[in-house]
């Protein structure tokens, strides 16, 4: 038995489907047509940092502890999720513990690199300058095939030629390395490989179509040298961890809770960058802190190109530029402040209350919190979009609503999700706006429905639509694949329905295992060695 799954970050049927039609992507349309195919459902909200580790656990983000790409900081500051935190066994410590060698390259949040039977190269979040790769002796080979070195930063693309010519360069060097891997690990049982490309061309250019369509078609033919080189006795499973889809406007959720009474600003000597990430993110330059110093902050230029018409203009000015300016020199009053934007990625957000006893300057008592916490869901409900009547909020959540497990206390305390998924949310808190449109047409964000296709000589041949996979399902699936049994705490459940009638698998009856106390202390243990 063997297992290949390749990600494509972000993919959608939505792109997928036109270019199958006209026979532009050969080798995902044959995988489909003789195979399975179907839409992924997302995590709550649908961001890569939550969604890559509840498919590598089969778990919800209350089960994992991965809510989003960051967590709590010093301060009010925050800091990058790592391997570290992710509270449960992932795909391939079940796979590697039952004698299975793994392959896995570039998955988002598996930094720092686990000890596997076999190899893994970190993915999406690891440190510039960190050691990527276990074992650690594969390093060097790596860097002579110029895994990581790349010519320019993705932020510095000034075009999107400049952009796509890059991601098609990291893309080309990722299979590359997967091919040596796969090579080098000639036994191999599992491997899997993930594309970043199709999410990151989706942001910054969804709606100019033939950008996007071309970076598919170049991904297509990667997924062919990785599908050949696997053989013929391989099942495929080609995923994604969201979906994606047109963003209109901003929704700017610090102006909408100090409009309510619950957010207070100062003037200061910083940025407006509250949600600091620790060892994220451009330093300070001695061009910023003149900026700053002068009054030229990315509020003050936006302002000033509203009132003159002239908001098209700022796409001329270079990125290089525009990325090394202050946002603004306002800053929270935390001592006046009782709710605050979070974090978000995308049309879902997630606002935090400035508890008494949690936050280091909180002033909301723990009698009041529930109180507050049932007005913001009231009035998220009821806000508008000042330019058309229309509701901007489609759902919100409590935390609990939508997660379960030891890790619920954890999550922010409100999650919403934007109407349609066609609002951004931000923590901009320059400005004073409650929407806006983006400065650069055509972006993109997320959507809940990823894509799921399947093939191989345990699935089914059909070509037909499998319906309500969830992302949380795979990981089961994969380790039902390989004769193992599910442990009983996973919340996702084995796509028996893909499988061939007649096939061993198929034959097999799934089997769930109750965890013991001694795997609960094991694993308790490897959590908190993971802190070290």
């Amino acid at each position: 038995m063997r297992v290949l799954v390749i990600g494509l970050d972000g993919a959608t049927f939505d792109v997928i489907r036109p270019l199958v039609h006209d026979g532009k992507l050969p080798t995902i349309e044959r995988l489909m047509k003789n195979g399975v195919y179907g839409d992924l459902i997302s995590t709550i909200p649908p961001v890569t940092s939550p969604a890559w580790p509840s498919f590598m656990t089969g778990k919800n983000p209350g089960k994992h502890g991965v809510f989003d790409f960051v967590g709590r900081g010093r301060g009010y500051s925050r800091v990058i999720k790592t391997a570290r935190d992710i509270k449960a066994k992932t795909l391939w410590r079940f796979l590697s513990d039952a004698g299975k060698t793994c392959i896995v390259v570039n998955v988002p949040v598996t930094y720092p690199p686990e000890k596997i039977k076999g190899c893994m190269v970190t993915g999406m979040l690891t440190p510039p300058g960190a050691c990527y790769v276990y074992p650690p002796e594969i390093y060097r080979e790596l860097e002579k095939m110029g895994y990581r070195r790349m010519r320019k930063r993705i932020e510095e693309c000034s075009s999107s030629e400049e952009l796509s010519q890059l991601l098609i360069e990291i893309a080309s060097k990722r299979t590359k390395a997967a091919l040596y891997l796969m090579d080098k690990f000639s036994n191999w049982d599992f491997c899997m490989v993930v594309f970043r490309c199709t999410d990151i061309i989706q942001h910054n250019f969804w709606q100019q179509r033939d950008i996007v369509f071309d970076i598919y078609q170049r991904v297509d033919g990667f997924i062919k040298d990785l599908v050949d080189k696997a053989g013929d006795g391989t099942n495929v499973i080609l995923m994604s961890d969201h979906g994606f889809g047109p963003v209109y406007k901003f929704f700017h959720v610090n102006y909408f809770l100090r409009r309510l009474g619950l957010l207070e600003y100062t003037e200061g000597s910083s940025s407006g960058d509250y949600l600091t990430i620790k060892g994220y993110g451009r330093p300070k330059t001695v061009f910023w802190k003149i900026m700053l110093k002068i009054g030229v902050t990315k509020e003050r230029v936006y302002n000033v190109a509203k009132k003159a018409n002239m908001l098209p203009l700022l796409q001329k000015i270079s990125r290089k530029i525009r990325i090394q300016l202050p946002k603004t020199k306002r800053i929270i009053d935390w001592k006046r402040t009782k709710a605050f934007f979070s974090s978000s990625i995308g049309p879902s957000a997630a606002i935090e209350i400035n508890l008494e006893g949690r936050e280091p300057e909180g002033i909301v008592k723990k009698e009041e919190y529930h109180e507050l916490r049932e007005r913001l869901i009231r009035e998220l409900f009821k806000v508008k979009d000042p330019e058309n009547g229309q509701n901007i909020v489609q759902d919100v959540f409590r935390r609990e609503d939508i997660y379960h497990g030891p890790y619920v206390m954890e999550a922010p305390d409100v999650i919403f999700l934007t109407r349609n998924f066609e609002y951004e949310a931000t923590d901009r808190i320059y400005g004073d706006n409650l929407v806006s449109e983006p400065v650069r047409k055509g972006r993109g964000t997320h959507r809940m429905n990823g894509i799921f296709i399947a093939h191989g000589p345990d699935i089914k041949d059909t070509g037909e639509d499998i319906e309500r996979a969830r992302i949380i399902d795979l990981t089961p699936t994969i380790l039902h694949m390989f004769g193992l049994d599910i442990p009983e705490d996973m919340d996702g459940k084995v796509l028996t329905s893909i499988f061939k009638p007649g096939s061993l698998v198929a034959k097999r009856p799934v089997k769930y295992r109750k965890i013991t106390e001694k795997e609960r202390i094991k694993e308790r243990i490897e959590r908190i060695s993971k802190k070290f």
